[in-house]
C-alpha cells in the first residue's frame, strides 16, 4: 500500500477507527477509507461516488498507514544519521586541518628561517671578506706611498744640493775640487718607477652573478628530493615525516604527519588514505617512462 505519507507531511490525519464523525451526505459513520482519493468513506459512498477504487475497512487502513508512516519515519531518522556522520566528518576535517596548517606553517617558518640564517653567515662571510680586502688594498697603497714618499725627499735633497752648488757661482779650481763629491751626492738609482700596480679591489669578484654563485652554493644545505609523499594517501599505521621523504610504521593508529598533532583531533577518514593497508602513494605521478629510487630500509629488532 502507498498512502503516501511523506509527501503528505507526517502530521497524522485527524479521523481514526473510532472517529465520531459522520457522512455529511448520508448521515453514517465513517468507516470505510478510499485508497485512490485517500479520504474516509461510509459505506454508501463506497458503493456509488467511490465505486470501483480501491476501499477498505477504516481501521485497517489506520494500522496500515501507521505502519507505513513508521517507516517512512525511520527512513528520515536513518538519513538524518547519515548526514550527522557528513557533517561530523567536515568538522573533524576542518579541526585536522586547522592542526595541520598549523604545523606546516610552523615547518614553513622553520625552512625559511634555516635559509635565512644561511643567507645571513653568507652575506656575513662575504662582506667579510671584502672589508679584509679592502684593508689589503689599503695596507698596500699606504706602503707604496710611503716608499715613494721617502725616494721623492731623497732626490728633493739632492736636488736642494745641486741648486745650492750651481748658485755658489764657483768656478776654476775650488768648484772642480768639489764637482766629485756633488756629483756623487747626486747619483740616484737609474730605474723608473713602476707604474704597473693593481690598486682596486675586484669588484667582479664579490658580486659577479652574486646570487647565482650563493644559489649553487645553497644547494649543498638545500638537498632536493624528486620524490615527495602524500600524507593524505598513508594508511593507519604509517607516520610521514615533516620533510614528507621518510615514512616509517607505528604501533597505533596514523596521524598523519611525524610531528604529533593534538590528541583530540584524530586523522579523519579522507577518501584518498589507504585503508587498512600500510601505503602511501607519492605526490608526483607518473604515467610513461623509466624511473629509479633508491631505498633506504630501517629495522628495528625487539628481542
Amino acid at each position: 500500500m502507498s498512502c503516501q505519507a511523506e509527501a503528505e507531511g507526517l502530521a497524522s490525519p485527524p479521523w481514526s477507527a473510532d472517529s465520531p464523525e459522520r457522512c455529511e451526505e448520508h448521515e453514517e459513520s465513517l468507516s470505510m477509507f478510499c485508497l485512490d482519493d485517500l479520504e474516509p468513506l461510509c459505506k454508501q459512498c463506497a458503493a456509488v461516488s467511490h465505486a470501483g477504487h480501491r476501499v477498505y475497512l477504516l481501521t485497517e487502513a489506520a494500522t496500515d498507514c501507521k505502519e507505513e508512516l513508521r517507516a517512512s519515519l525511520n527512513g528520515l531518522k536513518r538519513k538524518m544519521i547519515q548526514f550527522e556522520k557528513v557533517t561530523q566528518s567536515c568538522e573533524l576535517a576542518s579541526r585536522h586541518n586547522q592542526a595541520e596548517a598549523k604545523l606546516t606553517e610552523e615547518h614553513v617558518k622553520k625552512e625559511f628561517e634555516s635559509l635565512h640564517r644561511s643567507l645571513r653567515e653568507e652575506e656575513a662571510a662575504r662582506l667579510l671578506a671584502l672589508r679584509e680586502k679592502e684593508e689589503e688594498k689599503k695596507r698596500e697603497a699606504e706602503g707604496r706611498r710611503d716608499r715613494m714618499n721617502q725616494v721623492i725627499k731623497s732626490l728633493e735633497e739632492k736636488i736642494q744640493l745641486i741648486e745650492e752648488e750651481l748658485d755658489a757661482g764657483g768656478d776654476g779650481v775650488e768648484f772642480l775640487e768639489h764637482y766629485q763629491d756633488t756629483m756623487n751626492s747626486s747619483w740616484t738609482d737609474s730605474r723608473e718607477p713602476q707604474r704597473v700596480c693593481r690598486p682596486l679591489i675586484d669588484v667582479a669578484k664579490h658580486v659577479g652573478n652574486l646570487q647565482y654563485a650563493v644559489w649553487e652554493k645553497m644547494k649543498h644545505i638545500a638537498p632536493y628530493t624528486p620524490v615527495t609523499l602524500d600524507p593524505r594517501t598513508a594508511g593507519q599505521s604509517l607516520r610521514v615525516s615533516r620533510g614528507l621523504n621518510s615514512v616509517h610504521i607505528t604501533p597505533g593508529p596514523s596521524q598523519g604527519l611525524e610531528q604529533s598533532l593534538d590528541a583530540a583531533v584524530p586523522f579523519p577518514a579522507n577518501p584518498e588514505r589507504f585503508h587498512p593497508y600500510s601505503c602511501i602513494l607519492a605526490r608526483e605521478g607518473f604515467d610513461s617512462g623509466v624511473h629509479c629510487w633508491e631505498i633506504e630500509v630501517f629495522t628495528h629488532c625487539v628481542y
